[in-house]
């Protein structure tokens, strides 16, 4: 009977082990790797529009999105170390997310920016924009063509002010991006 309990209790704790990692509880390495996917992909949208514009244009609704978008993802590296599993989590995500615009040689000097970035700068106002400009995109996508055209004005102008609300916390986040961008020398 007792070699049946101990039996039941390590069979308990090695089910108990193995759904914890199944369903991430106690890792947080998956959540760095998606993290710096989010941001490579945000990255690499805002990047490709740099290219084309020479400047990240903060009236355009996708880049306001994709804005938000990094300053979502980038929350994470609030007081981490950089010798931590999120850290080189985040750095390898970043990699993929951009497909490899952002390299192994790149990825820690803008892992690192990014990092002061986000512990220097309150980035709610950024996100909330990204947000809102987000459900006036999908709001715009559901209606006819007419009626979207007649509002799609307007929504532009309501994301504008939004992100304009944030303008420190815009200025901070271009600056980073220009320092960003600089490393990739493309």
């Amino acid at each position: 009977m007792k070699k049946l309990l101990n039996l039941f209790a390590c069979m308990s704790l090695a089910v108990l082990t193995a759904s914890c990692g199944i369903l991430g509880m106690g890792a947080n390495n998956q959540t760095g790797t998606t993290n710096g996917q989010a941001s490579g992909m945000a990255l690499k949208s805002l990047y490709n529009q740099y290219q084309t514009d020479g400047k990240v244009d903060v009236s355009n609704l996708n880049n306001i999105i994709n804005l938000a978008q990094l300053a979502n993802s980038i929350q994470g590296l609030k007081n981490v170390d950089d010798k931590s599993a999120f850290y080189t989590d985040f750095a390898s995500g970043l990699i993929l997310g951009s497909n490899n615009l952002v390299t192994n040689q790149t990825a820690n000097p803008v892992t690192s920016t990014l990092q002061t970035l986000v512990q220097g700068t309150d980035l709610s106002k950024v996100a909330q924009a990204g947000a809102a400009a987000l459900v006036q995109s999908q709001q715009s996508s559901q209606q006819t063509v007419q009626q979207a055209s007649e509002k799609a004005e307007s929504k532009v102008a309501d994301a504008v002010e939004l992100i304009s609300d944030a303008k420190d916390e815009v200025d901070e986040t271009l600056s980073s991006l220009n320092t960003i961008f600089g490393l990739f020398g493309k």
